[in-house]
């Protein structure tokens, strides 16, 4: 997922100089200071409004902390969450990388949320020696990096691309249009699924994004229409997602839609009615899947709040059990052996499956799926 549609670049400089400062004396700090105290602190930068409207993230985190604090926390502690509202603006994100980068007592971020702001500010933290699990950024960039404390806990926008990739050409989508938000997560997902169409031999006859009035928004369409297309592919988030399906949808009821996870939120279908019909997204999460650790989640999420959760309750409850369980199998909140764990230990069962992380922090073993909205619900397809 997700978004930021611009960084104002004029923060980036100082963002460097300012890692600089920190440098190797707040994480020698933090080696030595890190769940020391009655708790363990773990920071959860996120956009707090539209992570409670739009995403179950903030109920699945609160699920995972009461069930760990319940059984006696981690080695004896309870564990403490500091949310911090960044906004999703990109100098409230610095402000609020830089404050728990300076907690040397806090042994853990997860987050931030949007590829504009968690690429740039990863840097503080690696510099601080602070460890962070990115539960919403599918940018292969972030891992890029050579970051040795950044863990990337969702498929990368290239396996995204692939799958969907496969899904069209099995559907006979030849030629296909591409829509996108100028945003790191649009551009680099729309230039991902047009690299993976042309290994698949779909031809993508126009690659957009910014179309704003009615009149740009149709002299597009005519043209695609001019060039047979036979879908459209989108990178975009919400609202966006949801204002481009219903523009088109008045134009061209028919024509399918496929996107990637950035639309994959719990409110879609309220948002779109009847325009979400037929939409085909990418999404990490089957909940019609077998596993006993889905089905135990799902029933205690039932019982702890009344409805079903979505994805990103699960990169929510995930998370943080991620690090509960680096914490209690090391025996210690040191920075080096949490990294060391989570680098080297071999399929570690959570609710979303048994996962790894390679050599650069980036998860294993998640699959894709797709789903497609019929009749107002979601069928998922193989």
């Amino acid at each position: 997922m997700i978004k930021i549609s611009r960084i104002i670049f004029i923060f980036i400089l100082p963002l460097f100089l300012l890692t600089g400062c920190f440098g190797n004396d707040l994480g020698k700090q933090r080696e030595m200071q890190a769940g020391k105290g009655d708790s363990i602190i773990i920071g959860v930068p996120v956009p707090y409004d539209f992570a409670k409207d739009n995403t179950d993230f903030l109920n699945g985190l609160k699920l995972a902390l009461e069930d760990i604090n319940s059984h006696g926390g981690v080695n004896g502690k309870k564990i403490k969450l500091e949310i911090a509202d960044d906004r999703g603006v990109f100098k409230d994100a610095v402000d609020t990388a830089q404050d728990f980068s300076e907690n040397t007592r806090m042994t853990a971020v997860i987050g931030h949320w949007f590829s504009d702001i968690c690429i740039p500010v990863a840097s503080i933290y690696e510099e601080a020696g602070m460890p962070v699990i990115v539960p919403t950024v599918s940018n292969p960039e972030l891992m890029e990096k050579d970051y040795h404390y950044i863990f990337q806990n969702l498929p990368s926008d290239k396996k995204v691309a692939e799958q969907m990739c496969l899904y069209a050409k099995k559907q006979e989508y030849n030629n296909m249009v591409i829509y996108y938000e100028d945003s790191l997560y649009g551009r680099n997902l729309a230039k991902a699924f047009e690299e993976e169409a042309q290994n698949s031999g779909i031809e993508i006859i126009d690659r957009r994004s910014g179309m704003v009035s009615k009149n740009g928004f149709k002299r597009a369409y005519y043209k695609w229409n001019a060039l047979n297309f036979d879908a459209v592919f989108l990178a975009l988030n919400m609202p966006e997602g949801a204002q481009f399906i219903k523009q088109f949808r008045k134009l061209d009821p028919g024509t399918p839609i496929l996107s990637g996870d950035g639309l994959d939120v719990s409110n879609l279908i309220k948002v779109l009615g009847e325009d979400a019909e037929n939409l085909v997204i990418s999404t990490i999460y089957n909940p019609c899947g077998g596993e006993s650790k889905l089905k135990e989640f799902k029933k205690h999420y039932r019982q702890k709040y009344k409805e079903e959760p979505d994805v990103w309750a699960i990169q929510g409850y995930d998370s943080l059990q991620l690090i509960a369980r680096a914490i209690k199998k090391t025996g210690s909140c040191s920075p080096v052996e949490l990294t060391a764990y989570l680098r080297n230990t071999k399929a570690m069962k959570l609710v979303s499956g048994n996962v790894t992380f390679n050599d650069d922090g980036e998860i294993q073993g998640r699959k894709i799926y797709k789903k497609k909205v019929v009749n107002r619900e979601f069928e998922y397809i193989d």
